[in-house]
């Protein structure tokens, strides 16, 4: 006992001895620190909803080479850009969520993306293409454990994703149908047809999702002035195969064609005539053999519009893709897991221009710097608009990295 306060003693003179230092060097260094800490620190408005910054950053090196068989065609070039891929490009965002009830909750998202060099919009005469900022998602919801989710604002339609499901990390080098690096050069100079898997995509739209019941959720969306669509989803693990699937129908109505993203627009030839409807049908199928890591992926989907809508001299006619992609994905290193495939679709528009494609992919992950590491090589060949001589090819390589936080 005696020990302890002469323990006490010395540290009580000690830091009498010491004040005059330890409070001016010291405490100054730490409300230093503590100010630089909140000067970098991304701070709530409040305590009662949670706030996550998110988002990646991806790029990569492409080359392509297009071949036009006809002769002096002017579409003979080969090139190397640097770009942003679609199939995943750089964004941040930000995503909270906060609980009202046992089995109420409420939250929001907002996303933004700028690709300066979007691998589907580089063109023969311009290695940035057109400049795309975009606000992916701004949406606000509000979610029952029993009843389901309402998402009102810029965000996903039902269908959005629905024909790029996939159980393999494949999809990040090209190994999907919405990727098609050099799309522009393809139908600007080569004729080919704007390829597409018939998704609405991001729209400001009210979308109500069901609770999941059996691996099932049944999906519902409205907006853009008559845009609807509605999906099936199912996700889940049988008989040592992991099960990814989902069916999806959609209209537009309003006759504006507000589908910006190429249903029967200009490049298709109709001059820009309004359609009373516009109707898809798409959806896919990805299984993985969870022992071996062999896995399976498809999707296929049409679209088409309701009466006689004229495409220059003819009629349009429906429109219509397929896709798949296989291959295998283990382990073999301490890296992280390492996916190798094949692929191959094809696409018919209104017009009937058509393009077939096949191609080759790897992507290795790196876990302990949450990157994907990427490279694919696809070839096309091209049936231009009806009565054209001539049968271009188009050749890409593209690979690079992805880096999520």
């Amino acid at each position: 006992m005696y020990g302890v306060a002469v323990l006490l003693g010395t540290a009580v003179v000690s830091s009498n001895a010491y004040a005059a230092d330890l409070g001016g060097d010291c405490c100054a260094d730490l409300e230093e620190r503590v100010a630089e800490l909140e000067a970098t620190t991304a701070r709530k408005g409040n305590r009662k909803v949670s706030l996550t910054v998110y988002g990646q950053v991806t790029s990569a090196v492409m080359w392509w080479e297009s071949d036009d068989d006809a002769p002096g065609a002017a579409g003979d070039e080969s090139n190397v850009y640097v770009v942003d891929p679609q199939t995943s490009g750089t964004r941040f965002g930000f995503k909270g969520k906060a609980k009202i009830t046992s089995d109420w909750s409420a939250g929001y998202r907002i996303e933004l993306q700028y690709q300066q060099a979007d691998a589907d919009a580089i063109r023969k005469d311009n290695d940035e293409g057109p400049n795309l900022p975009e606000f992916r998602l701004a949406n606000w919801y509000i979610k029952s454990k029993t009843l389901g989710k309402i998402t009102v604002g810029q965000g996903n339609t039902a269908n959005s994703g629905i024909a790029e499901i996939n159980v393999a990390n494949s999809n990040i080098a090209d190994g999907m149908s919405s990727s098609h690096a050099g799309d522009e050069i393809i139908e600007r100079t080569l004729d080919g047809p704007d390829l597409e898997n018939f998704e609405f995509n991001r729209r400001n739209v009210v979308r109500y999702d069901t609770p999941t019941v059996a691996g099932f959720i049944l999906s519902a969306s409205y907006g853009e002035d008559d845009l609807w669509d509605v999906a099936l989803r199912y996700a889940g693990e049988l008989g040592g195969f992991k099960i990814a699937a989902g069916i999806a129908y959609g209209e537009v109505t309003d006759g504006t064609v507000s589908l910006g993203d190429g249903a029967f627009r200009n490049s298709n030839g109709n001059g820009g005539i309004q359609e009373s409807a516009i109707q898809t049908l798409n959806g896919g199928l990805s299984v993985k053999h969870v022992g071996t890591g062999l896995f399976a992926t498809g999707s296929a989907g049409t679209r088409d519009a309701d009466g006689n809508v004229s495409c220059g001299a003819a009629l349009c006619e429906e429109e219509s893709f397929w896709f798949v992609n296989a291959g295998i994905e283990q382990k073999w290193s301490s890296l992280g897991k390492t996916t190798l495939f094949g692929m191959g679709g094809e696409y018919e528009d209104a017009i009937s221009r058509s393009a077939q494609h096949w191609g080759l992919g790897a992507v290795q992950k790196i876990d302990a710097a949450a990157m994907d590491m990427f490279i694919s090589y696809r070839h096309y060949d091209i049936d231009p608009s009806p009565g054209t001589n001539t049968e271009p090819t188009f050749d890409t390589v593209v690979g690079g990295a992805r880096i999520k936080f």
